[in-house]
């Protein structure tokens, strides 16, 4: 796979103390998020994919590389890095985020070996990265999590690191593993058969071999010292008592510890996540502390067009497009000029999940799509991720379910139309889906339709419908729970009162509800529009030739919106050629084992070959 690189422009003892807080690529002029632009540098091996944000204010001749946590916190705290590179760079520092080799949209998998070793290197390779492109030689890392633990480490191998931020780390890897076993143990799908030894837990895979290198990390017991001055920063969703500050004190470093709001906000669903900016102000407040900042650096060095090669065939694009290229996304497509086919896949955000998709999801089907011939855009649609809009970050339920994000599906089909695209495919999963179910009504170029898990398909502005609004509560399918009747332990967890009986009863009566409304529609033959229009647009998509493959999980709560309107397994247009439902088994509803992965990469990937 090919990847296109585009042009961009004193110590003490431990102390406590109060910080205040026309669609083209993309070009150095031309930044999506604010005064940021790609890039990919080498790292580990291979490559990895990052954002480089030049100061802005006046320079402080420092640049401070963000160390992203690993799986689903990284993919919860993405808005807070991107804010956070932001408001560094205003402050007058140079900043490089990042995705760790094998993580998000850099090369390589989470099953590859020495993950741990990778991800070190990632930051020491970041870190050299921006130092070139900067031109700075004072360097200060920031993590959260484990991102915190691998920066802590990194930077005690480097030992030129002046400042260390540490939020929340994972002061011992060994803890960190404790939590993905117990996590992996309580999901509700347990991933299919594994190499003895691997867990899967919260969307990402850790070897055998990860997991005994993750438990080789402890932060109390560093070799040197990691960085002249460390800002230790809890928790305040619970206490956790630590000796971390000692260790470092011990090491000679000046430590300074404090209990800032944001970890908890930060830490929730991605479409809830949300950047605590006192905090934020209160890190750059603390980097822009360090003595001796007066803002002297080396020259800068300028970005060159580069390019790195990856197994497939396949080359990625970073891209700019729509009005006043405000919008952002990766396009990958077969590397070698000529053989890519007409059909280009748009894969639509899956609630606040940026454009990797939920557990990597797209990056994986996108590339597995781009080797079989096609071109597939992963993009953000406005206030998502790296994608602007003119009313600010989304950040309500009813925000993914708008039908003015059809507007940038069309930017998107627009800019594909420039790469010889003339049949357009769209995906998504759950609030994807309702976008892409409303962009194919809109635009009568998209010719198919993948959706998957959805919960609804059409939203009425100021209805307070039941039906649509128990769509929007996670429980399980109906017919998830009459076969969970028929086990033993169920009914011991009823009798122990370990069920939301309430909360399942309400869903499947909301259910019966609207059967019986519809059935009553149908003998009095008052009414019953609202109840038919999915399935009436479905067919007027149908009727102009655009395919619609419906891939619903089991156990998808989802599933009982879409039956009700297609019927089971989509009976009610089983005679329609242009209609097709798969019911999927051992899937949750972002497909998060690696194994439901593959089944529906694959199902999406036949469906579109035939």
């Amino acid at each position: 796979m090919e990847l296109s690189h585009l042009p961009v422009g004193a110590h003490g003892a431990a102390q406590r103390t109060s910080v205040r807080a026309t669609p083209r690529p993309l070009a150095a002029d031309q930044p999506v998020v604010e005064g940021a632009v790609p890039l990919v540098f080498d790292a580990a091996g291979s490559w990895c994919f990052g954002w480089y944000h030049r100061a802005t204010g006046a320079p402080r001749g420092v640049g401070v590389v963000l160390c992203r946590p690993i799986g689903y916190e990284a993919m919860c705290s993405y808005q807070t890095y991107t804010r956070l590179a932001e408001l560094l760079a205003r402050a007058g520092f140079d900043v490089l985020r990042f995705d760790y080799q094998g993580t998000g949209e850099s090369a390589g998998d989470d099953a590859d070996p020495y993950r741990v070793r990778a991800w070190m290197a990632s930051i020491q390779c970041a870190a050299a990265q921006l130092r070139s492109l900067a031109g700075v030689s004072r360097l200060a890392l920031f993590g959260v999590r484990l991102g915190a633990t691998l920066a802590a480490h990194a930077a005690s191998e480097m030992g030129d690191i002046e400042s260390l931020v540490l939020w929340a780390p994972c002061v011992t890897g060994r803890a960190f593993t404790r939590e993905l076993r117990a996590a992996s143990a309580n999901r509700a799908i347990q991933p299919g058969a594994a190499n003895e030894g691997d867990v899967e837990a919260l969307g990402c895979l850790y070897t055998a071999q990860t997991l005994q290198d993750l438990q080789a990390l402890d932060c109390t017991r560093l070799q040197q010292m990691p960085a002249g001055r460390v800002l230790l920063i809890g928790r305040d969703d619970m206490p956790v008592a630590s000796n971390l500050p000692q260790a470092l004190q011990s090491l000679g470093v000046h430590t300074t510890c404090e209990a800032l709001p944001g970890y908890a906000r930060m830490m929730v669903e991605p479409h809830e996540s949300a950047p605590e900016f006192a905090t934020l102000d209160a890190i750059a407040a603390w980097l822009a502390a360090a003595p001796g900042l007066d803002g002297a650096s080396l020259p800068r060095l300028p970005v060159r067009v580069r390019s790195g090669e990856l197994e497939g065939g396949v080359r990625e694009s970073a891209i700019s497009f729509g009005p006043e290229n405000a919008l952002f996304g990766v396009l990958a497509e077969p590397a070698q000029a000529g053989i890519a086919s007409e059909t280009a896949v748009l894969l639509l955000n899956v609630g606040g999940n940026y454009r990797a998709g939920p557990n990597r999801l797209y990056v994986r089907m996108a590339r597995s799509l781009a080797a079989a011939g096609m071109h597939a855009f992963r993009f953000d649609l406005g206030g998502i991720g790296d994608s602007r809009s003119a009313t600010g970050p989304r950040s309500r339920t009813r925000d993914y379910f708008s039908i003015a994000a059809a507007a940038d599906v069309r930017a998107a089909i627009d800019f594909l139309t420039t790469r010889g695209c003339s049949k357009f495919v769209l995906v998504g999963v759950c609030s994807g889906s309702y976008v892409a179910f409303q962009a194919a009504l809109a635009d009568d170029r998209v010719t198919g339709q993948v959706l998957m898990n959805s919960r609804l398909l059409e939203w009425r502005e100021g209805d307070d419908d039941a039906w649509q609004a128990s769509m929007q509560q996670h429980y399980k399918s109906s017919a998830f729970y009459w076969r969970a009747l028929l086990r033993p332990e169920v009914h011991r967890r009823l009798w122990r009162g370990e069920v939301d009986v309430r909360g399942i009863a309400r869903r499947l009566a909301t259910v019966a509800h609207a059967r019986l409304r519809r059935a009553a529609a149908r003998l009095t033959g008052h009414g019953g529009q609202r109840e038919e229009s999915v399935i009436a647009s479905t067919r007027r998509l149908s009727a102009r030739g655009t395919d619609t493959l419906v891939v619903m999980a089991a156990q998808d709560d989802g599933r009982d919106y879409m039956e009700f309107h297609f019927g089971t397994g989509g009976s009610r247009l089983r005679n329609d050629p242009h209609f097709r439902m798969v019911v999927v088994d051992d899937s949750d509803h972002t497909f998060s084992t690696r194994q439901s992965q593959q089944n529906v990469i694959g199902i999406v990937q036949r469906h579109l070959l035939r």
